[in-house]
């Protein structure tokens, strides 16, 4: 009934409003999770019988290349974690480099002390990092590089080329997306916002996966969801952002789909008393009003590509994945709901699983939309676009 073009942003928020989060959990007569899912921030990568011999690292050092976020906390904080387990497990070194700023000029930067630091492998994430890697790659040929959200591709967004050194990965955020729109309906909310920064293919994706779930989980509950979609920049004030989530809120909004630095000014909104479900990271520790986090497992996914590089001895990508992009999902245990502090009432972790399940075998589709040309099909969702 509705198809509609979005734009959308690097950070995601979902504003959910019919039930207050600080509520008690209601009876679950299921059993939690049996254990299939990745628990990304406890990952371990444990090879099967088939892949080759574990690498010995003998203390080869491992680069990690960060844009100014660094690797505390955030998006940067799983795929460093992934470096540091892989090291310790297989007796490699591991060290960061954190741009100053966060100018393109200082994420280049860093990115060539990685480049000169020794590590045969450099491991880095991010558009801003694709940018830099577009200039760098040609210029140290022995240096490998593992490059996690993006391609290497020119500051203005024109022209894209990947070298041979370098492998991409590139997660399926609408899957993501879809599981926190499906969540966010079978919790019982019907009024929701989507709050992004911004526009970026990966976000995008967020938002198109998100309707979708909303739409399948509508459909399974026999109503129609008003869903708001708002679009800002890193330009517009925290304190403006704050007040239009505050706005949502008080016009019967419960919960908020958000990322990246906007889930704080969802927080501070929320007051506590409505919902948030963050994107990319695992955000729960910063407030009882995050329900959940819609994840890519980075640390996961990070561990096996550094397995598959550094096995057999091999110091440089194989012909599988030389100047080769791929895509992970939940086909490779990419993408979750992070459990680590599951605060839905109604939905529970094995529901959450058995969907899960259906979406990992293609029992469900979730279709992937990179651009904002078209939406899909959403009949039970009605759309205002603000």
């Amino acid at each position: 009934m509705m198809k509609r073009a979005i734009s959308l942003i690097l950070s995601v928020v979902l504003l959910l409003g019919l039930s207050a989060c600080g509520s008690p959990k209601t009876a679950q007569s299921e059993p939690a999770v049996t254990g299939t899912l990745v628990d990304d921030s406890a990952y371990v990568y444990q090879p099967g019988a088939e892949d080759p011999a574990a690498p010995q690292g003998n203390g080869t050092l491992i680069a990690f290349a960060a844009d100014s976020s660094g690797v505390e906390s955030g998006p940067n904080a799983g795929a460093w974690r992934g470096v540091e387990t892989f090291a310790e497990n297989y007796g490699f070194t591991a060290q960061n480099f954190v741009a100053e700023d966060a100018s393109y000029e200082a994420t280049l930067a860093a990115l060539r002390q990685a480049a000169e630091s020794g590590a045969p492998l450099v491991v880095c994430r991010g558009e801003t990092m694709g940018a830099a890697l577009y200039e760098v790659q040609n210029n140290y040929p022995t240096v490998s590089y593992l490059l996690l959200e993006s391609e290497p591709h020119s500051v203005d967004y024109v022209s894209y080329s990947t070298a041979a050194n370098v492998h991409c990965i590139l997660f399926q955020e609408e899957q993501a997306g879809y599981l926190a729109g499906y969540a966010t309906v079978m919790e019982g909310f019907t009024s929701v916002g989507f709050l992004g920064g911004e526009q970026l293919p990966g976000n995008v994706r967020y938002c198109t996966g998100f309707l979708q779930g909303v739409d399948q989980a509508a459909e399974v509950q026999g109503t129609d969801v008003y869903v708001r979609i708002w679009f800002c920049n890193r330009s517009e004030p925290g304190e403006e952002i704050t007040e239009k989530v505050m706005n949502w809120f008080a016009n019967g909004a419960g919960m908020v789909f958000t990322c990246g630095e906007l889930v704080q000014s969802s927080v501070d909104a929320s007051g506590g008393s409505n919902c948030i479900i963050s994107a990319g990271w695992d955000a729960s520790g910063l407030s009882d009003a995050i329900l959940s986090s819609a994840v890519l497992n980075r640390s996961a996914i990070v561990q096996k590509a550094l397995y598959s590089f550094f096995s057999d001895g091999h110091e440089a990508w194989g012909a599988k994945n030389a100047g080769v992009t791929t895509q992970v999902g939940y086909s490779d245990d990419a993408v979750a709901l992070a459990t680590a502090d599951w605060r839905f009432h109604r939905f529970s972790q094995a529901e959450y699983e058995r969907v899960y399940e259906q979406l990992r075998s293609s029992t469900l589709k979730v279709e992937r939309y990179s651009d904002t040309s078209s939406l899909p099909e959403l009949p039970n969702v009605v759309l205002d676009i603000q």
